[in-house]
């Protein structure tokens, strides 16, 4: 009898009703900030390239994004100063909770400039209208993948490797670059 007194005591207590908390919503716009190191070649023999960038960017729906990247570097063949301004799609995906993979297509606007002109004229080569300055245009496609290193509600922090083909056209210098480096994201929830 007594463990049948028990058995039903068990049988009609009613469950405990937990409340668990609500699911964040995934953010629907980002700001995209990062910094980055490159490196690489040219279609021309000898001529290795090493670049830093900065790039902005606005991230819709954790999928495409809206990209403007300044880029500053140097190449080795005529010893030149490389100054680039891209804009154009990234898009890409969570493949993990904590894994990014991305594509890229860009307008690339490039200076090239010898390092003797730009000591000569450093703003003017940085703005465009220095002596010497070969204007070049082209596309650059490229394929990255960032890891979240440091995640919180409003924002997190990536890191992670990169790779781009540009081809340029216009004036003369080599038609293909290509690079490839480490850029680190911090990535900000808006809306």
């Amino acid at each position: 009898m007594f463990a049948r007194m028990q058995m039903d005591a068990a049988v009609e207590t009613a469950p405990v009703a937990t409340q668990s908390q609500p699911a964040v919503a995934k953010p629907r716009g980002q700001l995209l900030v990062g910094l980055g190191l490159l490196a690489g070649g040219t279609t021309w023999r000898g001529d290795p390239l090493g670049a830093g960038s900065l790039t902005l960017g606005l991230r819709l729906y954790r999928a495409i994004a809206l990209v403007v990247q300044g880029r500053l570097g140097y190449g080795r063949v005529d010893q030149r100063q490389l100054t680039g301004i891209l804009v154009g799609l990234s898009g890409g995906g969570y493949l993990t909770d904590r894994s990014y993979g991305k594509v890229s297509a860009l307008f690339i606007h490039q200076h090239e400039e010898s390092i003797a002109a730009v000591a000569e004229q450093p703003g003017g080569a940085l703005l465009g209208i220095g002596t010497g300055i070969r204007h070049r245009a082209g596309v650059q496609v490229g394929i990255g993948w960032e890891y979240v290193a440091y995640r919180q509600p409003s924002y997190e922090i990536t890191v992670g490797p990169e790779a781009a083909i540009s081809y340029l056209t216009y004036s003369s210098g080599p038609s293909v670059y290509g690079v490839a480096g480490i850029a680190a994201h911090g990535v900000f929830r808006l809306f």
